[in-house]
This record gives C-alpha cells, structure tokens and sequence, in this order.
C-alpha cells in the first residue's frame, strides 16, 4: 500500500512539475517583455560580484536568461567571450542587435547539450532564472551547468529566498496590484484575479523548498523558492561547493540566517573536481 502511494505522490509531483514548466515557458517565449526589462541597473549585490569575481569573469562566460540584456552589457566589458541564451525571440533580437561583441542563442535553459564539455569558466544565471523550473528539473540543470564548467570554475545565480515567501501576501496584491501605478493596476485587476484562480492550486510546500504563485507579471508565473542551508545542499549534490551567499544589498548570509528581510538571495559556488 504504502508503495502505490509514494508512486501516486511522485506521479502527482512530476504533473505539477511539467505544468509548472510549461506554463512558464509559455510566458517567457510569448510574450514581449523587452521594454520592461531593457535597463542597465545593476542591484548592489550584482555590482559586487562582478567586481569580486572579475578575474574568473574575464575569461570564456555563459549567460542562461540573459532577458533584454540588464546584465549581458556589463559581463561584455569584462568577459574575454560571453555566450547569452534566452527563450524569448523579441530578447534575443534585441540583445544582438544591442550587443554586437556578444553570441546569443534562442533556445530553452534547460538544454545545454549545444555546448561542449568544460567549455566555460564561469556560467551566469541572474535574476532567479532558474526558480521557473520545478524541483527534478532544478536538480538536472544544474548537473548540466557542471557539464560545461571547468573543474574550478564558477556558477554565480539568484534565486528566491523562502524565508521571504511568507511576507509577499499574495491575497492583498492580488487587489492592490502596484501602488505605484494604480491606473495600470485596476486595468490589469480582471487578469490578476483570473491567474491567481489558474495557478494557485499549483502553489505547494515541499520539504526543501516552495512553489509560490507570486506577483510577477500578474501573477502569471510559478517560481521556486529555497533557503539559503537548502541551496547549499543542493550545490553539495550536484558537485558544487558553496563559496558565499549574499543578501540584495550584497551583505553575507551565513548558514542558518532565513534572511527574511530579502526576497531573493545571491550564490556563488564553484565545481568541484
């Protein structure tokens, strides 16, 4: 008895998953995000750790989610070759035609096999890129992300804090949408209320991490979250050997800090052997 209902659990978990992912992938392939996001802000943290990882930043890079290039204008005036992909066509044009010393690739993250072996020394996954991916998938991608560093190498990525999640208050911005432009808000309040009904029922709360409905984009997407002491065991798995973990403001985060103060946390960790 007790087998057929871990076989019905990991069943069910898979379904979520695959629905999680396709729904994202919807989102970002579809729709035209270029404006919202053509900007060259860098947040305190990302400042840090270009400056901080400079050297290993100077030689061969790849950019997984380079979006409309917030980050990709700065990796180009220190990477000696940077390699951007992005899901979304409208992102990849722009970035081509915005950054001619970079090669980008329309395709999805999560299959790098394009690349060769140990063929980067540094792989970039900004913005909390991969939380779009459910757990299974995480784990995959991030055996891959290994595949093409060198031994030493680095994986410098975001990803959402779950000690924040309980702050975000889905309920409230389902309504309120952005107080900063409350006209755009209560036009976009049907779509709101019509994504959350739609995606809801994925959110859930896992032993690791969560799958939280947030209020991206309308809350049109499903995003992972993991605490600080889970990603660094989830490195640990992979091959990956955690070097530091920093807040948005780039200050450190020590193992067993919940950080709920930030919703998204900084990682740098580095391939082992």
């Amino acid at each position: 008895m007790s087998v057929g209902f871990d076989m019905d659990t990991r069943a069910d978990t898979t379904m979520r998953e695959d629905s999680q992912e396709r729904l994202n992938a919807e989102v970002w392939a579809q729709a035209d995000f270029v404006d919202f996001y053509a900007t060259h802000k860098l947040r305190a943290v990302e400042a840090t750790l270009l400056e901080r990882h400079r050297d290993a930043l100077a030689g061969r890079v790849l950019e997984l989610g380079c979006g409309a290039g917030r980050l990709t204008g700065h990796l180009c005036e220190i990477a000696h070759s940077l390699h951007a992909v992005d899901i979304s066509p409208a992102m990849v044009a722009y970035c081509r035609q915005t950054y001619p010393k970079a090669t980008f690739s329309e395709g999805d993250l999560r299959d790098l096999s394009r690349f060769e072996p140990e063929s980067f020394d540094v792989v970039v996954a900004p913005f909390n890129v991969l939380d779009v991916l459910g757990d299974a998938e995480r784990r995959r991608v991030l055996e891959e992300i290994r595949g093409v560093l060198v031994s030493g190498g680095l994986l410098i990525m975001s990803s959402h804090n779950r000690g924040f999640a309980p702050r975000i208050g889905a309920g409230l911005r389902t309504y309120v949408g952005n107080p900063r432009q409350p006209l755009e808000s209560v036009r976009h309040l049907p779509r709101r209320l019509r994504n959350r009904r739609r995606l809801a029922p994925l959110q859930r709360e896992e032993g690791g991490y969560a799958i939280v409905n947030d209020e991206a984009h309308d809350f049109s997407v499903l995003h992972y979250y993991i605490s600080r002491d889970s990603q660094e065991a989830q490195f640990a798995e992979r091959g990956f050997e955690l070097l530091e973990c920093l807040d948005r403001e780039g200050r450190p985060v020590a193992a067993g800090e919940a950080a709920a103060h930030c919703p998204e946390l900084h990682y740098v960790a580095r391939r082992g052997g």
